[in-house]
């Protein structure tokens, strides 16, 4: 029994948690697109369940996640009001501007009429495709481990972003390319995804709206995911910066999104970080550091027995995670938050 305790606390340090709540995370996801299933946040969200049994912070879990994805359905509910507006379905500005771009081509048109015939690359660009909700929750329940006030960072710029978004999808609908393809405006674009994805019973009814190409939440997601790791480990930012391009790539060679998708939604993600980190972390209490004392009760956010940082309080860098920056002597931080590269 006690190895038994001993093995169970081990799992529950920090580190390997998040290593084996990533692999099981991923193995799960991989098996539900291998047999053909949609990975979207409501089975991710039962699929976190035996990660949050695992921390011993079910309660915790319930509290943090369950509003996140509600807020998240609401978000996909509220965009099937979109073809309720009657607000005309725009094709061919955003076809003149990447023509702009790139002396008179469309991105999609060339990449699918060169690389088109290649299977292999339209089934992994397709698995990247897939993603766009499996990142962002993996990414979420690893800082969730780690540090949940970076975790609420995340949510709100995640959030923020989605629903400033929303108003751009309403206002200015656009046609992805593949739907212009379909309507003569772009000869030769398709729909390349060569997977087939059963969507979940609740998304079928959400049915949200496909005229919502600009800003790329494509783009924005996988970009907010390595600003809100920045802080905690830059080599796996620095990862999924990388991502980031491969998703971008990805997204308009399957003809879902024009190059000026992506770039209004890498506007959006770095807006959106920069509005929560400077407007946001100072204003609510909730986003902001408790200052770790080391005179501090242990029962107050220290393990006596491990010495490890409780979640709200700012963690000790591991592997690749920063110094803690505007520390004050007596080991007090500055509130005031980092910002991210490239953010300031």
């Amino acid at each position: 029994m006690s190895k038994i305790r001993a093995s169970l606390g081990y799992v529950r340090r920090p580190g390997p948690l998040v290593a084996v709540s990533l692999v099981y995370v991923f193995l799960v996801s991989g098996v539900m697109m291998w047999r053909g299933i949609s990975v979207s946040p409501d089975y991710l969200l039962l699929v976190l369940v035996p990660v949050a049994l695992l921390s011993g912070r079910f309660l915790g879990f319930l509290r943090d996640w369950v509003p996140f994805i509600a807020l998240f359905f609401g978000y996909e509910a509220i965009r099937n009001l979109l073809p309720k507006t009657h607000f005309r379905v725009h094709y061919e500005f955003v076809i003149r501007l990447d023509k702009g771009l790139f002396a008179g081509t469309d991105p999609s048109q060339w990449l699918q009429a060169h690389l088109g015939s290649v299977h292999w690359l339209r089934v992994a660009c397709t698995v990247v495709y897939f993603c766009h909700f499996l990142l962002p929750i993996a990414v979420g329940m690893a800082l969730w481990l780690i540090d949940r006030v970076q975790f609420l960072r995340f949510v709100v710029a995640l959030l923020g972003v989605s629903f400033a978004a929303f108003i751009v999808f309403m206002l200015v609908p656009v046609a992805p390319p593949w739907m212009a393809g379909e309507h003569h405006y772009l000869h030769g674009v398709h729909s390349l995804l060569a997977l087939p994805s059963a969507v979940s019973p609740i998304y079928t009814w959400l049915d949200p709206d496909s005229t919502a190409a600009f800003p790329s939440l494509h783009a924005a997601y996988p970009l907010l995911c390595a600003l809100a790791l920045w802080r905690l480990n830059r080599r796996l930012s620095v990862v999924l910066f990388a991502w980031s391009l491969v998703v971008w790539f990805s997204v308009v060679f399957l003809g879902q999104h024009y190059v000026t998708d992506i770039l209004g939604g890498v506007v959006f993600a770095l807006v959106g970080w920069l509005i929560m980190t400077k407007v946001a972390v100072p204003l609510v209490p909730a986003l902001q550091y408790r200052p770790a004392r080391s005179d501090r009760p242990a029962r107050s956010g220290r393990s006596a027995r491990s010495g490890r940082p409780g979640p709200d309080e700012h963690p000790a860098s591991e592997q690749g995670a920063t110094d803690l920056e505007g520390a004050e002597p007596g080991g007090a931080e500055v509130i005031e938050p980092t910002s991210a590269p490239g953010v300031s």
